[in-house]
């Protein structure tokens, strides 16, 4: 009989040292209910705890230097060993690229002898030298390709207007494989995207003709 009276009162001990060392501790509201809240180093598991997110850093997006152009440049196309008249209007963008060489995209339009033709030209400048090709169809139905190589610098006295010479260039035609060597030369008109910016200055400022 003793030990049936001992074991529940064990048990019952058990459990008040477990209430009385555990974290959890005992709170009884207006009605009798008993309940819980734990208290860890201070702060009770009921509290509103805010977790503050740091804000994240905005990308910052380069914006490269940028210039628009366009202009026209004429000659000759020499065809069959005699020279025709000839013509090339570019119209289109450069972008400096981190080690200073302008990337250039532009529309064109060409005309030589009775033949024309449009198509889009890409290629590069610095330093007053520029190199431009592209692929296109005359209007003849005939595929060719073209190369300009040539050298530009800015017109004394007249802010935004250069020369420019294409003084190696040439229509290949991709389907006979003949070449038509091109002298042209003309004006090209340059100004910044972005007339806030100084952008136009930087692509004066690196320029040097060697």
């Amino acid at each position: 009989m003793k030990t049936k009276q001992t074991l529940p009162a064990m048990i019952a001990l058990a459990a008040i040292m477990a209430v009385a060392f555990s974290p959890m501790a005992l709170a009884v509201d207006a009605n009798g209910n008993i309940a819980t809240t734990t208290d860890v180093a201070g702060v009770s598991a009921d509290a509103n705890i805010s977790t503050s997110v740091a804000a994240e850093r905005p990308v910052v997006t380069e914006v490269r230097p940028q210039v628009q152009f366009d202009g026209t440049t004429s000659g000759w196309a020499v065809i069959a060993g005699q020279a025709h008249e000839a013509k090339i209007a570019i119209d289109g963008k450069a972008i400096r690229n981190d080690n200073g060489v302008w990337k250039v995209k532009s529309n064109a339009e060409i005309s030589a002898a009775d033949h024309h033709a449009t198509l889009e030209l890409k290629g590069k400048a610095i330093n007053g030298k520029i190199k431009l090709h592209g692929t296109g169809t005359l209007d003849s139905g005939e595929s060719f390709r073209i190369i300009l190589r040539g050298h530009y610098t800015p017109v004394f006295d007249e802010q935004g207007t250069f020369v420019m010479a294409f003084t190696a260039a040439k229509i290949h035609s991709t389907q006979n494989g003949i070449n038509i060597p091109l002298i042209q030369s003309g004006l090209v008109n340059v100004e910044a995207v972005n007339p806030s910016t100084d952008d136009y200055e930087k692509f004066v400022d690196e320029f040097t003709v060697k």
